[in-house]
């Protein structure tokens, strides 16, 4: 199929979609709605590439503003009074930026606002382990270790492989998921195996509201991307989702203030890879 031909008919086929129905489409507060006929048609280009969807388009969005946040240093004898008994025998390690604490079972990484929690023999042996009973014990965890202070943390995602289970929670600001505020779970019949968690502050909302790209445009970036990577067929989407994230890694305004911009994050099916697109631009996100 010749991609550029059937990018150029789309474009084409959506800008006179707008020009009919901009009335609809563009309320007072500039709230875009994608119509029927919009949906039908990324719908044909996606398959058409051999790229199936599982999940539901995000039909309606409104411009959006950038969002900042602060680094919140960890106190390391803090943290470690979270994830270490008081009679377990501690070696504090330093290495550049990072601080290893560890112990005969486990190890815990600081490194500015970030942890990570290693602990092969687990938290305690789960009768009879099921999801439900893992999800418990993933959020007792959250709670004794304080990952959900002062933050609105909810569950966003469960995948289960070989015999464990990877919880991931997501913070919120408003109605938006803060991408970049993820903290992850694994749970075994054992017990919590594993955790990981950035800690960011949100300040405020920065700058004037600014257009987005609607899902529909984003798609069709995300399928550029899944052609230079030679996919073409067998792709499937399973959620795509409208939130808050780093324009790049480690983009670090003074030290200490941060900026998240809109994106829109797009999970395929068997794989772990995560695609991030600029909502402002309509640009993949590295």
């Amino acid at each position: 199929m010749d991609w550029e031909k059937v990018k150029r008919i789309f474009i084409w086929l959506l800008i006179g979609l707008n020009i009919g129905l901009f009335g609809v489409n563009y309320s007072i507060s500039r709230q875009y709605v994608m119509t029927s006929a919009q949906e039908k048609a990324i719908y044909e280009v996606l398959g058409a590439n051999g790229i199936g969807m599982y999940t539901e388009l995000i039909k309606t969005t409104k411009p959006m503003r950038q969002l900042s946040v602060s680094l919140e240093f960890l106190e390391a004898d803090k943290i470690k009074k979270m994830y270490f008994q008081e009679d377990e025998d501690v070696k504090i390690t330093r290495e550049f930026e990072k601080i290893i604490f560890s112990s005969n079972s486990k190890s815990l990484t600081v490194q500015g606002n970030s942890i990570v929690f290693l602990n092969p023999t687990g938290s305690g042996y789960i009768d009879e382990f099921s999801k439900e009973k893992a999800l418990k014990a993933a959020d007792d965890f959250i709670n004794k270790v304080g990952m959900d202070i002062g933050q609105n943390i909810k569950l966003e995602s469960v995948d289960y492989d070989e015999g464990k289970y990877v919880f991931e929670y997501n913070e919120r600001y408003k109605e938006y998921k803060l991408f970049s505020n993820a903290k992850k779970v694994t749970v075994s019949e054992n017990g919590v195996i594993m955790a990981s968690a950035s800690y960011y502050t949100v300040q405020n909302f920065l700058g004037e509201n600014r257009k987005i790209c609607a899902c529909d445009e984003a798609l069709l970036t995300f399928l550029g991307e899944i052609k230079k990577e030679g996919k073409t067929e067998g792709v499937y989407i399973e959620k795509i989702e409208l939130g808050y994230d780093f324009q790049e890694a480690g983009d670090v305004a003074d030290g200490s203030k941060l900026k998240l911009i809109p994106c829109y994050r797009i999970f395929i099916s068997g794989s772990s890879k995560v695609y991030l697109i600029n909502a402002y631009t309509n640009e993949i996100m590295s």
